[in-house]
């Protein structure tokens, strides 16, 4: 198979279907329309439901003003939920629902997954033939080159693609094996445009689907797929571990560990690693925000880099003032709405 399932997106929706309103077992499908638009002439999409369980989708805004982006792409993971509806799950925020309707067609639903009324078109027609939305398109995830082969673990999707070795791969692989040279992990994360393509591995071997990397963007060592993956972590009795403060990626430095935070149920207490000293406190969350209340650290010296760091990391808790979680991360922001801080859970690693 072209697509292999990551072990972590099990217990996702399962994907039995109606016949005719999505694929079944072995079958790719596509749907194509155009649907109304509240600033555009019109939203010109083409969706793609693979049997893996995988979607491609491909939004072209028609009429909009030169200079503005006009064609957008998502990947990610579809499903089926009790009540039949297709739920999509990619790069938006939300999911985003379709009804099957009568001609195998798929109607768009509103963002809670109820029915639209109007009287405009919000139907994507079935198509006779498969459209695979080859991109080019941005992609991230975890990379892995080994002698003369490479292969990227998509995020949204969860599958494995071979990349292929031409072009802008090279400056991909110059990056990560700058990073295996300095002691960094065998899978990193990496942020990519590429494009999907049909390639021989080797010469009289069937072809398969191959990543090309088309602009290679940046390798990501501190962070996973956190905050694509399909799941949602729990705030409380997770141990959360700092990715970003201020827009800054966390260092782990010669003198300091890890920063971390754990948010009990007993008695609303955090605790966790500022870097240098360890960190205990309370925190009190409602529908007017979220806060941390009393934080104290213990009195470890913590010179130069560590100290600056913790001293930020501190600063950024003490003004948390709203949280959110996102897939396997979790989002502090202060009261502007400003993001802070981000952690990943930690047992993804």
């Amino acid at each position: 198979m072209n697509r292999l399932l990551s072990l972590c997106l099990c217990g996702l929706l399962a994907l039995s279907v109606h016949a005719g309103a999505a694929p079944q077992a072995g079958a790719d499908v596509s749907y194509a329309g155009t649907l109304p638009c509240a600033d555009c002439a019109g939203q010109d999409m083409v969706l793609t439901l693979f049997a893996d369980g995988s979607f491609r989708w491909r939004t072209h805004y028609l009429g909009v003003p030169p200079g503005r982006q006009a064609v957008f792409y998502d990947i990610g993971r579809w499903g089926r939920d009790e009540a039949g509806r297709i739920v999509l799950r990619g790069g938006r925020e939300a999911p985003v629902w379709f009804a099957p309707v009568s001609g195998g067609a798929l109607r768009l639903l509103d963002a809670q997954g109820r029915p639209i009324v109007s009287t405009l078109n919000y139907t994507l027609q079935r198509q006779a033939e498969v459209n695979p939305l080859l991109g080019s398109l941005r992609l991230r995830g975890m990379y892995k080159h080994v002698a003369s082969a490479a292969m990227l673990t998509e995020c949204r999707t969860g599958l494995r693609w071979p990349v292929w070795i031409e072009g802008q791969h090279l400056a991909l692989e110059r990056a990560y094996l700058a990073h295996r040279a300095q002691g960094g992990g065998e899978w990193v994360l990496v942020s990519l445009n590429g494009a999907f393509v049909q390639r021989e591995p080797e010469p009289g071997l069937p072809s398969r689907e191959f990543i090309r990397v088309e602009a290679f963007e940046k390798l990501w060592p501190r962070e996973t797929c956190a905050e694509e993956s399909p799941g949602a972590a729990q705030l409380l009795n997770t141990l959360w571990r700092a990715v970003e403060i201020d827009g800054q990626a966390v260092s782990v430095l010669p003198v300091g560990r890890e920063l971390t935070l754990q948010l009990s149920t007993e008695g609303n207490r955090v605790r966790g690693n500022s870097g240098c000293n360890t960190l205990a406190g309370r925190f009190e969350q409602g529908s007017d925000g979220f806060l941390f209340k009393g934080l104290s650290l213990t009195r470890k010296a913590c010179p130069g880099d560590a100290g600056e760091q913790e001293a930020r990391f501190i600063a950024a808790l003490r003004d948390t003032a709203q949280r959110r979680i996102v897939g396997e991360a979790l989002h502090l922001r202060d009261a502007t709405g400003t993001v802070r801080l981000r952690f990943e859970a930690l047992y993804l690693r």
